[in-house]
């Protein structure tokens, strides 16, 4: 857990998951989505955020194993490409992945990332990294039964902001120990959401890792998201046209 922590915590229900906030390394960290898919859930948790871009798994080749690369990766890119995007209808695959659980009464059944304990003897990979395309102040997913030996890492450039495991977010009631069965309880199967609390914390990576030698355990997740930062041109524009906009209807009135 970092110790750098200081937590704010709050707690409700919703229909759609549970939503706690916490303060950690510079992130305000929520937990929270909404159902995705026909029938809701069937696609997985999904971002509730405005604008947002979000990577779903579910163009995957209709096989039930396939690679990262072999899906539309929303103008990011995942390295190595060659790793495991599970495509079998939400089954349980021992030592491989566990789909990330929606909802008692509509699971998911749709494909998402696996991030088996590597192993020597079937080369499964235990690590991706995400490159954005532009500087991002949010990052969400749907994070399927949390083990303590998840890792997720933010990355500007070479310089690591943030690591976190699912041990931090105990406070929020969600992640290892909290729930029942990992597998099919809401507890250990959140949305998580992401945010930077200022620029200083916007990152263009993200890292996740299986970490340990258990090979009955994978890092499992689902309808990765991120929002990009406004271009600071874009911003300034915007900005003069409005002041523009005011100046020119002041001298109109001015006239009249």
């Amino acid at each position: 857990m970092n110790k750098d922590a200081s937590i704010i915590t709050t707690v409700a229900a919703t229909a759609t998951a549970m939503i706690g906030v916490i303060s950690l390394s510079g992130f305000t960290i929520t937990t929270g989505g909404e159902l995705k898919g026909s029938p809701a859930g069937s696609e997985g948790l999904t971002t509730s955020r405005p604008g947002a871009v979000v990577i779903d798994f579910n163009d995957a080749p209709d096989l039930d194993f396939t690679k990262v690369g072999a899906v539309n990766q929303k103008g990011t890119t995942y390295s190595p490409e060659d790793a495991l995007v599970i495509n079998n209808g939400g089954a349980l695959v021992p030592t491989k992945g566990a789909v990330p659980f929606s909802s008692p009464t509509q699971n998911n059944t749709s494909a998402y990332l696996s991030l088996p304990t590597n192993s020597q003897d079937d080369g499964d990979i235990n690590q991706v990294s995400i490159q954005l395309p532009k500087p991002s102040s949010y990052w969400g997913m749907h994070w399927g039964s949390m083990d303590s030996s998840n890792q997720i890492e933010f990355f500007r450039g070479d310089t690591r902001l943030a690591r976190f495991t699912p041990d931090d977010f105990v406070s929020l009631g969600v992640g290892p120990g909290v729930g029942g069965d990992n597998q099919t309880e809401e507890s250990n199967n959140p949305y998580i959401n992401f945010s930077a609390q200022g620029s200083q914390q916007w990152f263009d990576r993200v890292v996740l890792t299986q970490q340990g030698e258990d090979e009955t355990l994978a890092f499992e997740s689902d309808n990765h998201a991120y929002d990009a930062v406004p271009e600071p041109l874009t911003i300034l524009g915007s900005g003069l046209a409005l002041g523009f906009g005011a100046l020119f209807k002041k001298q109109q009135s001015r006239r009249q």
